[in-house]
């Protein structure tokens, strides 16, 4: 054998030896990647962590300058970009919906449930048919995420330039690592879910509390303000002179104001009920709601309508407040002066929901304030002629979480805030929306009505002081008033004039005594005596279900605390 043969011979041994040692050594570089990502899991907070640990472990493999995560939502036919590593990410969208219809590289290998490896010609011919979003790539490559033969997410690296050529060697290697990656992503999504639900159960648990307390609060209240109101309306009508009637008028209404800031904590309360729910067209709701605010506030705003139901059932007066409030916090943390941006679309992670997304790009939240953010009278805003009351979102919350929804926000501080408002499109029904009128049978036939100078009322109320000038104020309007303490005094009293041959027509009736049978229960007895009574419910809860579905509990008009004398001569009168 020759010794150029020999030299040969030892070459190619050489060079075996060095793709073995080379083999090996990848071998080890990629198994180590395997083993820290599975790390990450456990040492990464959060799912934006986690992405960008996956990020910096496949770079050590090969060259990833350009790089993305996306996750498929399957439920909607969706894909949100949750990572981007890209020279040309301001023309790239962050979710594609009914990706089916709208061709794209990420949907096709979703839908194909394998790796696409595509070269500069084959780019720019799915380009001219307009399958590629945004900037165009010289090199492209996509990987499914797969977890028990199921696509969860893609992830793909792309080129601008020659200098990176994809082939089927990095096809193979980021395909061995997407099982491990893909995994880790369902876990941490789950584990993100989780810890989200209970964060949410402490938050709402927390803001029920306080909203019991909240209308506690409010109705004790009204009760104190039907005494002031009250006593303020019997001077008005003695009032000597113009100037003392100027100054009763100022109480009035300073009463009245007070009325409605209460009126504001009975909506948070855990009392507060969903009123009548209609049929809405969501955009045009949208609409309205937006023109109202350009007209009463004059703030701007730039909506966008994605794929929506025709409509949702919802409470439109209610909705509207909550909309509004939302609203107005985005345009104030911008000073007012740039336009807030309003989205509606499906909600991508669960079926049968729609997404009201409002986004500012003001100061932003910071993350210690975000749990606070719901509570009555916290507020972010610098102190100043246009802080609010603090009100606006809390009461958002509470209507839609009575619309059996979900408020989110996400913030960055310096950069902005997006809250979105969740709501089913159909709510479930509730005892509360399923009322049918009460049908009672006489079990007594009234006794022939003794002539009286005076109709009698009943008026029932376990405040001794609402007792006392309602029976002055009823004298005054020219009835004879009957007063009960509770709703086994008011039957018996009622029971009593029947014997005596009186007949009782109209009550009014305390919603809820502390001690004692309440209104809804009072009505219902005194309606099995007489069912052509009329009665008139009061309360401080105005907005509680029988307020505010007063007939369907053999009411016929119901009175929010405090009402003015007015207003109960108008009630009575209407009966």
């Amino acid at each position: 054998m020759s010794d150029k043969s020999s030299y040969e011979m030892l070459e190619q041994q050489i060079k075996k030896l060095e793709r073995s040692v080379q083999g090996a050594r990848r071998a080890e570089l990629i198994n180590r990647t395997l083993f820290y990502i599975a790390s990450d899991l456990t040492t990464c907070d959060s799912l934006a962590d986690l992405y960008a640990s996956i990020y910096k472990r496949v770079s050590g493999l090969m060259d990833i300058s350009n790089f993305f995560i996306a996750v498929y939502h399957k439920d909607q036919k969706a894909i949100q970009y949750v990572f981007r590593r890209d020279e040309g990410s301001d023309m790239a969208p962050e979710w594609i919906y009914n990706f089916p219809e709208k061709c794209c590289l990420t949907g096709d290998v979703v839908m194909n449930k394998k790796p696409l490896l595509l070269d500069e010609q084959q780019l720019m011919d799915l380009a001219a048919k307009g399958r590629v979003m945004g900037r165009l790539p010289k090199n492209w490559l996509g990987i499914p995420l797969m977890v028990k033969s199921e696509v969860v997410g893609v992830m793909a690296v792309k080129s601008y330039n020659n200098s990176v050529k994809y082939n089927e060697k990095h096809v193979e290697l980021l395909s061995f690592v997407s099982d491990t990656i893909a995994t880790a992503i369902q876990k941490k999504q789950a584990e993100n879910e989780l810890s989200k639900a209970k964060k949410r159960l402490v938050r709402t648990q927390k803001l029920e509390a306080i909203a019991t307390l909240a209308g506690g609060i409010a109705h004790d209240f009204n009760n104190t303000l039907s005494i002031t109101l009250g006593n303020i309306n019997l001077a008005q009508m003695t009032a000597a002179s113009g100037t003392i009637r100027g100054y009763l008028d100022d109480a009035e209404q300073s009463v009245l104001q007070a009325k409605k800031l209460a009126s504001k904590f009975v909506i948070f309360s855990s009392r507060s009920t969903v009123g009548i729910k209609t049929h809405i067209d969501l955009t045009g709701f949208i609409n309205v709601t937006l023109d109202q605010l350009r007209q009463e506030k004059n703030i701007l705003s730039r909506l966008e309508v994605f794929e929506l139901p025709p409509v949702i059932e919802a409470d439109r007066e209610a909705l509207n407040e909550a909309l509004k409030n939302v609203v107005i916090n985005a345009s104030e943390a911008m000073e007012n002066k740039a336009p807030v941006k309003i989205t509606a679309r499906l909600y991508a992670e669960r079926k049968g929901m729609i997404v009201i997304s409002i986004t500012d790009q003001g100061r932003g939240i910071r993350s210690e304030d975000l749990e606070k953010i719901f509570d009555p009278y916290f507020s972010t805003k610098p102190k100043g002629g246009n802080r609010g009351t603090g009100l606006g979102l809390s009461i958002a919350w509470a209507i839609v979480k009575n619309h059996q929804g979900n408020i989110q926000i996400h913030s960055t501080p310096g950069q902005g805030t997006c809250v979105d408002i969740i709501l089913p499109i159909f709510p479930k029904s509730t005892p509360k929306e399923t009322f049918k009128p009460k049908e009672v049978e006489p079990k007594t036939r009234p006794s022939a009505r003794v002539a009286t100078r005076k109709p009698l009322v009943l008026f029932m109320d376990d405040d001794a002081m609402i007792l006392e000038v309602s029976e002055i104020i009823l004298t005054q309007l020219g009835y004879e008033p009957v007063l009960a303490k509770s709703g086994e005094e008011a039957v018996e009293r009622y029971q009593a004039c029947l014997v005596e041959g009186k007949i009782i027509g109209k009550v009014i009736l305390d919603l809820e005594v502390k001690h004692g049978m309440g209104g809804e229960e009072t009505m219902e007895k005194l309606l099995a005596l007489n069912p052509g009574i009329k009665g008139i419910v009061a309360s401080g809860y105005s907005n509680d279900v029988v307020m505010e579905n007063h007939s369907f509990f053999g009411f016929s008009a119901a009175l929010s605390k405090p009402f003015s004398i007015m207003a109960l001569k108008q009630a009575l009168d209407g009966l």
